[in-house]
């Protein structure tokens, strides 16, 4: 699908993510990203005006979000260009990274930076004007509440499509728990040596909490332990339920990017020059009502259809996945070894703040596959109605 898309090595950061509520609560997520970005140049020595144009994914309004794109733009130190918001629920970098990739391969830019972040905490409560309602009576909305309680697609929640698809296939609790404390653990393996593996691209962010306070958010926040006899005593989310609330991802804030471009590019900006990045396909998919979790899978096969190889070539996979099922389903559907399947980390344990979680998660792939010496390596992940997207990338 795509033949000359690259990321330079070390061409992408991601920060901290923090549970809703905690470090970041307070913060604008557009000022924040490009506070952030800012400092990702400056470690890079990388000058912001090498970009002709970015792509910015952010879902959850801000306030100024009409300006959003443009303001990111020339508060990371560009105000020369601008850029599409990609907002698609879950799968909103993905997408972006899609949407810049085709702006390379078709010519139209050299030189792309995909910007994606939200806040969680403390979103938006919107009122809508309701002429019918009595006296005129406007209806109603918390961005975030609302949406992650009702799919009006679906007809339910996202938790509900989860239990349903769980009925379906005859997922167990014993084999949720098992997946959730996989999870947990293959987390911990990025925290080993004092962080090694986050520092690799995790950018520390200093916020203001208050006039003269402010501190330096270094690691992810909110991550709460997993062990076999604490998720066995936790209840289930609901009555008929196999789920807990340990196996489904927490609300978050935070930001990441990357930048796409041309081989030359890349290679002109990379910090190895040795480490070759190749987006390769973009694949798409929608399942049948009320089956979110399930999404992935086909969006997978699209993606490595596109890409020309099978799941049997693949060194990494990396998943978005707010409830343990999708990666139950998804290593049973596609015969995804665990060994490559979400080390290092997933949204599962660290969070979910919506427009960044699969660009971390692309940028941890590409990390563990330079480990490994390269290879093939897919991000995937439902998102709303019903929906799932993911891509293919090529390490040399």
């Amino acid at each position: 699908m795509f033949n000359n898309v690259y990321v330079p090595y070390k061409g992408y950061w991601s920060s901290p993510f923090c549970a809703w509520q905690g470090s970041f609560q307070n913060q604008n997520a557009v000022d924040l990203a490009a506070a952030t970005a800012k400092r990702f140049f400056e470690i890079r020595g990388i000058s912001p005006d090498i970009f002709d144009g970015i792509v910015f994914g952010a879902t959850i309004p801000q306030k100024n979000w009409f300006f959003d794109a443009p303001n990111f733009a020339m508060l990371m130190g560009n105000p020369s260009i601008s850029g599409p918001r990609v907002a698609q629920a879950c799968a909103t970098s993905t997408v972006s990274i899609k949407t810049a990739a085709a702006y390379i391969q078709s010519g139209a830019n050299n030189n792309v930076l995909v910007a994606t972040c939200d806040r969680s905490s403390n979103g938006p409560n919107l009122f809508w004007p309701n002429p019918a309602g009595l006296g005129g009576k406007p209806e109603y909305e918390s961005w975030m509440v609302d949406g992650f309680n009702m799919d009006p697609t679906a007809g339910v929640g996202p938790a509900g499509t989860a239990n349903l698809v769980a009925k379906e296939r005859g997922i167990t609790r014993e084999e949720s728990d098992a997946l959730v404390l996989s999870r947990y653990q293959k987390y911990v393996m990025s925290t080993e040596n004092e962080r090694a593996f986050q520092k690799r691209f995790m950018i520390p962010v200093e916020v203001r909490v208050s006039r003269k306070k402010t501190i330096l958010v270094e690691g992810d926040e909110g991550i709460i332990p997993s062990t076999a006899e604490g998720l066995a005593a936790l209840r289930p989310a609901s009555p008929d339920s196999i789920l807990t609330f340990g196996a489904q991802t927490h609300a978050a804030d935070g930001n990441a990017g990357m930048i796409v471009t041309t081989k030359e590019k890349a290679d002109e900006l990379s910090v190895d020059k040795s480490v070759t990045i190749q987006l390769l396909s973009f694949g798409f998919a929608r399942v049948k009502k009320a089956h979110m979790p399930e999404a992935p899978v086909p969006a997978s096969m699209n993606a490595l259809e596109k890409a020309g190889i099978k799941v049997s070539d693949l060194a990494a996979v990396k998943t978005h996945n707010p409830f343990s099922v999708n990666d139950i389903v998804m290593r049973k559907e596609m015969g995804i070894d665990d060994k490559i399947f979400n080390n290092y980390g997933c949204s599962l344990i660290y969070g979910h703040p919506q427009g960044p979680t699969v660009m971390r998660l692309a940028i941890e792939m590409i990390e563990e596959l330079v480990l490994k010496g390269g290879g093939y390596g897919l991000v995937a992940g439902c998102a709303a109605g019903d929906s799932g997207a993911a891509l293919v990338f090529k390490v040399n």
